[in-house]
């Protein structure tokens, strides 16, 4: 009798701590599963592996891209010059606005350590000479990337040059910008470029002649997994980031498009990624509520979860998944240098972003990832019209 009783009650606490266990996977399955709230006007996050779509918002509305256009720049380089080309520094190229190398004309370095400081620290003159290297101008150049990105499948994406300068008739958008990421990142020569926190840049000529790179992707170093892959800023444009981040079997790509700020396009990124990784980077397709979005992202009040300035810490990059609406602010490296604006490189109010309707129009002052030095020049970038 008494085995009996031991018995029943033994299979009745099996019972219920297997009705436990379950009820806590469904519950934690649930909380995973929840949706990030963003800041930025366009996103996109996929499985890099499979190409499932896990989250969009405005995913086709056409954009300023900024400095996300140099992966392009990057990948048709690394496929027609490799990374051991000499290439000769031009005096456009060296005049570019937002060229941190300072080089000269009649500089030369090779390919490789040009893309580096490109993708690293997005430098302008460095894609500038890039481009005429590969293709003789930037014009033929502007022409390849177009090419290129129908081939991958980009069909509301027009590039009028090579670094991301805004420009009119030079725009992309989330899913286009994806499918670019996507293909660079099969790419190893690639992968190990956007990876690097910091690097010595060094010439062909004059030979002795080094540079210390340090990226501008925060989430490098600070987010588990992150491999690339590239930041971008222009007065149009506002905050854009191309994210990525690796663990296990699952790569996640991020693409964030207009985040308010320089700070919140990271943590926009992280909140996707964290999203993404918490479902194993598999599940239907999340499309953001864009029309509540638009209204907080146009409030100029400050409401819960709507960032009106950057904040004044930098909080390390949670790993775990985000839930909240608000979220912590990053700061970049541009924003420390902010203060470090010439006076003859203003930041002007009367840029306009890229849409449907409206091309972005270009300006002789755009502020391009980070502050121009002091002895930057202001070049126009090159513009021609998609089917000119």
């Amino acid at each position: 009798m008494k085995e009996n009783v031991k018995k029943n009650r033994c299979q009745s606490i099996g019972r219920t701590v297997v009705l436990s266990v379950l009820l806590l996977l469904v519950f934690a399955k649930s909380v995973r599963a929840a949706a990030p709230e963003i800041y930025a006007e366009s996103a996109i996050l996929l499985n890099a592996k499979t190409g499932n779509v896990l989250y969009e918002k405005n995913a086709d509305t056409r954009r300023a891209p900024a400095s996300l256009t140099k992966m392009m720049t990057c990948i048709l380089c690394l496929e027609t010059k490799g990374l051991d080309a000499t290439f000769r520094i031009s005096q456009a190229a060296a005049k570019t606005e937002d060229s941190y190398l300072e080089m000269k004309a009649d500089e030369k370095l090779l390919s490789g350590e040009l893309m580096r400081e490109m993708m690293m620290e997005s430098d302008n003159g460095a894609a500038v000479a890039v481009a005429q290297n590969v293709s003789g101008t930037v014009l033929k150049f502007a022409e390849r990337m177009n090419a290129k990105a129908k081939e991958l499948g980009c069909t509301r994406t027009h590039f009028s040059n090579p670094n991301g300068l805004t420009a009119k008739w030079h725009y992309s958008t989330a899913r286009d910008l994806s499918k670019i990421a996507v293909y660079c990142m099969k790419n190893p020569d690639f992968r190990d470029l956007v990876k690097k926190r910091k690097s010595v840049i060094r010439w062909v000529k004059p030979s002795r002649r080094t540079y210390n790179s340090e990226t501008t992707n925060e989430l490098l170093g600070r987010y588990d997994g992150a491999n690339g892959i590239k930041t971008g800023w222009t007065n149009a444009a506002k905050g854009c980031l191309a994210a990525s981040a690796r663990r296990g079997d699952v790569e996640l790509i991020a693409i964030v498009l207009k985040s308010k700020d320089h700070d919140t396009r990271f943590t926009d990124a992280q909140q996707l990624l964290d999203y993404g990784f918490s479902i194993g980077g598999e599940g239907k397709t999340v499309v953001a509520d864009t029309v509540s979005s638009v209204k907080n992202n146009s409030s100029t009040t400050a409401k819960p979860g709507n960032v009106t300035k950057p904040e004044t810490k930098t909080p390390v990059v949670s790993t775990s998944p985000v839930t909240k609406t608000s979220a912590p602010t990053i700061k970049s490296t541009e924003e420390k240098n902010q203060s470090t604006v010439s006076s003859d490189t203003k930041i002007t109010s009367s840029e306009t972003q890229a849409s449907e309707e409206t091309p972005v129009k270009s300006s002789n002052h755009t502020i391009s990832n980070k502050p121009a030095p002091k002895t930057a020049g202001v070049q126009m970038p090159v513009v021609r019209k998609p089917g000119a």
